[in-house]
């Protein structure tokens, strides 16, 4: 199935139904950690394909130019940054937004800062991260590579993310959904979403929610990539 039609598909998924599929499905790593907050309450639901950079301070090695990640953008790109924990600034800001923008970005998660946040939040592209700065990084972190797989942090554990996974994000985070396994989650998570909403139809007509749930088999048909799969330890 295309990819654009997937993620039209996700759109219109939430990603408790989606993250709920995921861990059933023994993919226990994939949702990112609350650190990770939009900017705009208002602002923070979208769907669309992971393009992976990552950068770090005091590189050792070849680093890229700014413009390598403008470059990568393409319609329907989450835009995903791995900066290694960096805590000296903003890594990108409302210049750079826009540009990305005007190439297809539907959102940006950055593992750092952002500055420029009153424009940012004041547009209609979602931004997540973990902080403002009126400070800019780049004179001591740069970008190491662009379109590689990344790692981000998770709410579990630290999530893989690899270029041309979808992202569903809303109010309750982000669910990072393996391309290879894309189209069997949405399937399943419109399921889910469906059976989950006839439950609280039901609740509203006078069940309780022991009889509203009892029989519903929310995730019925859902199997575990592998049998060796584990939830995380406590």
């Amino acid at each position: 199935m295309q990819t654009a039609t997937l993620v039209k598909r996700l759109q219109a998924i939430d990603s408790a139904s989606v993250a709920d599929v995921m861990t059933a499905m023994g993919l226990d790593a994939q949702v990112l950690a609350p650190s990770l907050k939009p900017l705009s309450a208002e602002t923070c639901s979208f769907a669309g394909v992971a393009v992976c950079a990552r950068g770090a301070e005091a590189p050792k090695g070849e680093t890229l130019p700014t413009f390598a990640l403008d470059d990568a953008v393409h319609e329907g790109s989450i835009v995903v940054i791995e900066t290694g924990g960096c805590e000296l600034g903003a890594i990108i800001g409302d210049n750079m937004a826009t540009s990305m923008v005007r190439s297809g970005a539907k959102a940006f998660i950055i593992d750092g800062g952002v500055r420029d946040a009153d424009a940012l939040r004041g547009g209609e592209t979602p931004v997540y991260c973990r902080y403002a700065s009126s400070v800019s990084a780049h004179r001591f972190w740069k970008y190491t590579s662009v379109g590689e797989a990344i790692t981000m942090p998770g709410i579990w554990s630290d999530v893989r993310i690899e270029p041309g996974d979808l992202m569903r994000g809303d109010a309750d985070g982000i669910a990072i959904v393996p391309k290879a396994h894309a189209e069997t989650i949405i399937e399943h998570a419109e399921r889910l979403q469906q059976v989950d909403e006839d439950i609280k139809a039901a609740m509203l007509a006078g069940k309780t929610r022991e009889e509203a749930t009892r029989g519903s088999d929310r995730l019925k048909g859902v199997k575990p990539l592998t049998t060796t799969a584990q939830a995380p330890s406590e």
